[in-house]
């Protein structure tokens, strides 16, 4: 599907800009816009969060919350054509380590433009579980809160809980998912958790039935996906 000429901010002196090109970031330090690029639409997601690890026991069902996935901002930029602009990819939560561990929170997101820096948040890692009696719920990690300086700032998806429903029957938390990535499954009973996939998702956590200590899924890096408009 073609994509529609924008409006050009205030001021400028032309009637209409096209698109140019998208470039989807998910590593580096800086962006350089194109030659003719004199508009851009940059949307953020933070790095997803780790899903937590279990300490497994004999006698009750243990569960990990998921981590929760990175924020979303969305900005439109006037630009310089050909200019470097500052950005930086929010890193991945760790998954939590085997035993009753959390995961890592993810990394924040931003790309900055003149005297204005765009944040999506990371997402946070999901809590560790030891066990206790059934039934019972164990929280996922929060999402990303809303970020900052965006024309449009969402908190992320927070991870789902772990329940279990007697001693011997759990399911862990899934991944918080986002625009860019889906989170890791939840999975039933004893079971290593599942990394997030794509970008700016939360890993799930882990569960145990057993003596069985088991790790966390690893969320995902944030990403930038940056839209350019202009003259040619």
């Amino acid at each position: 599907m073609a994509r529609p000429a924008i409006a050009p901010a205030t001021g400028t002196r032309f009637a209409s800009q096209i698109f140019i090109r998208e470039v989807y970031l998910v590593a580096g330090t800086a962006h350089i816009v194109g030659p003719n690029t004199t508009r851009i639409v940059v949307e953020l997601v933070g790095g997803g969060g780790g899903g937590g690890g279990v300490d497994g026991q004999n006698s009750v069902a243990t569960m990990a919350g998921g981590g929760g996935a990175g924020g979303y901002s969305r900005k439109v930029f006037d630009v310089t054509p050909g200019t470097s602009y500052v950005i930086a990819i929010g890193a991945a939560g760790a998954a939590g380590a085997s035993g009753n561990n959390a995961g890592g929170a993810g990394g924040d997101t931003t790309f900055t433009v003149g005297g204005t820096t765009v944040t999506a948040k990371g997402g946070s890692g999901g809590p560790g579980d030891l066990g206790a009696t059934a039934p019972r719920c164990q929280v996922g990690g929060l999402g990303g809160v809303a970020g900052s300086n965006g024309d449009v700032n969402a908190p992320g998806e927070a991870g789902g809980p772990g329940m279990n429903f007697d001693n011997n029957n759990c399911v862990t938390g899934f991944g918080g998912s986002g625009p860019f990535g889906a989170g890791g499954i939840a999975l039933r009973n004893g079971a290593v958790g599942t990394d997030g996939i794509g970008n700016g998702s939360g890993g799930s956590g882990a569960g145990s039935v057993n003596t069985v200590n088991r790790a966390g899924g690893a969320g995902t890096v944030g990403a930038i996906l940056v839209t350019e408009y202009g003259v040619v």
